[in-house]
C-alpha cells in the first residue's frame, strides 16, 4: 500500500505565500518530503535534481504558466521514460479552461477555492497514478531487457563466441538482397567436423560430445585467422561451422580460401579432438550471383548440408 510520506511532491507558485499555505495543508495531511519552487524554471531545476511524485503548480505564473511547463514536463518525461503525476490549481475553474488542461497532459485540475483536505486526497489519488505507470515503465524495460539478452543468446554461440544458424539466415537474406539490387555473389561453406568413430552416426550425441569446448574454439579461432574481418564464421550446429561471404565479381571468385580454412583446422587443432580422437572434416560450397527470382535461404541452406562430402 503506498503511503503518503512515501510521496514525493513540488509545488510551484510564484506566490511565496501560497507555496507555503498548500506546503503547509500537506503536511498536515501526513506528506513529508515536500519541496517548492517560485517559477517554472526553477521548477525544473528541482525535478533535475530529484524526481517528483506529484506537481502541483499554478495554472497562472510569468514566464512560463502552468500549461506551458506541463508541455515541458510531459517533453522531459517522454525523453526519460519517466512519468510525473501534474494538478494545475486555479482561480477560474471554467470548464474550457478544464478542457484545454487535460488535452495538455495535465492529470487533475482543481479551484484555488477548493479546501485542503480535497486538495490531499487529488494528490494522493495523482501520486498512486504517477507510481503505477512508472511500475509499469520499469517492467516494461526489464522485459524489454531480457528479451534483448534471450535474443542476443540466440544468436550467440556461447561455446565458441561465434553467431548461430539463426543470425547465418538473417545474414543470408540481407546478402541475398543486396546482391540482387548491386549486383555481385554469395558464397557459402558448411564444414563439418567429425571424428573417427563420428563417421558413421554423426548426429549421436554421445559421439558429438568427443569434440569438447576446447577444441570448438580453437576451430572458431582458427577459422578467423584465415577468412577476412567482413566474412561471417557461424557455429552452424553441434559439430558443422558455416562461412558466408559476399564477393564482387565471380569470374575472380575462387573457393581457394575455403580450402584453406579447412587446412588451418586441422593444423591449430593438430588433427585431433580433446580427447586424442582424430579429426576428419566434411566441405559442402555452395555459390551464386543469380538472385532473380530471390533463392530461399532454407533451399540453400538445404542444399549445403545434402552436399557435404568427406575431405
Amino acid at each position: 500500500m503506498l503511503l503518503k510520506e512515501d510521496l514525493s511532491i513540488l509545488i510551484v507558485d510564484d506566490l511565496q505565500f501560497s507555496c507555503e499555505v498548500v506546503k503547509s495543508g500537506l503536511k498536515k495531511a501526513g506528506y513529508k518530503d515536500i519541496r517548492t519552487a517560485n517559477s517554472a524554471n526553477e521548477a525544473m531545476l528541482l525535478i533535475n535534481q530529484q524526481k517528483p511524485d506529484v506537481i502541483v503548480a499554478d495554472f497562472w505564473m510569468p514566464e512560463m504558466n502552468g500549461l506551458e511547463m506541463t508541455d515541458l514536463i510531459r517533453r522531459w518525461d517522454e525523453n526519460k521514460n519517466h512519468y510525473t503525476g501534474i494538478i494545475l490549481l486555479t482561480a477560474e475553474d471554467t470548464t474550457s479552461s478544464i478542457v484545454v488542461a487535460f488535452d495538455r497532459g495535465v492529470d487533475d485540475f482543481l479551484s484555488k477555492s477548493a479546501n485542503l483536505y480535497e486538495l490531499a486526497a487529488r494528490v494522493y489519488g495523482t501520486g498512486r497514478i504517477a507510481r503505477l505507470q512508472n511500475e509499469l515503465r520499469r517492467k516494461n524495460r526489464n522485459l524489454t531487457t531480457h528479451y534483448q539478452n534471450y535474443n542476443q543468446m540466440n544468436l550467440t554461440d556461447l561455446d565458441t563466441g561465434l553467431a548461430t544458424r539463426k543470425q547465418l539466415e538473417r545474414s543470408l537474406s540481407s546478402m541475398f538482397d543486396h546482391c540482387k539490387t548491386r549486383g555481385g555473389g554469395v558464397a557459402l561453406c558448411l564444414l563439418r567436423v567429425n571424428t573417427e568413430d563420428q563417421l558413421d552416426n554423426p548426429t549421436d550425441k554421445k559421439l558429438i560430445n568427443s569434440i569438447r569446448k576446447g577444441t570448438l574454439r580453437t576451430i572458431s579461432n582458427s577459422l578467423q585467422l584465415v577468412l577476412r574481418p567482413m566474412d561471417q564464421i557461424v557455429r552452424y550446429d553441434n559439430c558443422t561451422f558455416a562461412i558466408a561471404l559476399m564477393y564482387a565479381d565471380q569470374s575472380t571468385f575462387n573457393t581457394d580460401m575455403f580450402e584453406r580454412s579447412t587446412t588451418s583446422i586441422l593444423k591449430h587443432t593438430h588433427q585431433f579432438t580433446d580427447q586424442g580422437k582424430k579429426l576428419n572434416l566434411s566441405i559442402s560450397i555452395w555459390y551464386s550471383d543469380q538472385f532473380d527470382p530471390l533463392p530461399q535461404v532454407a533451399d540453400v541452406l538445404g542444399k549445403a548440408e545434402g552436399n557435404l562430402k568427406r575431405i
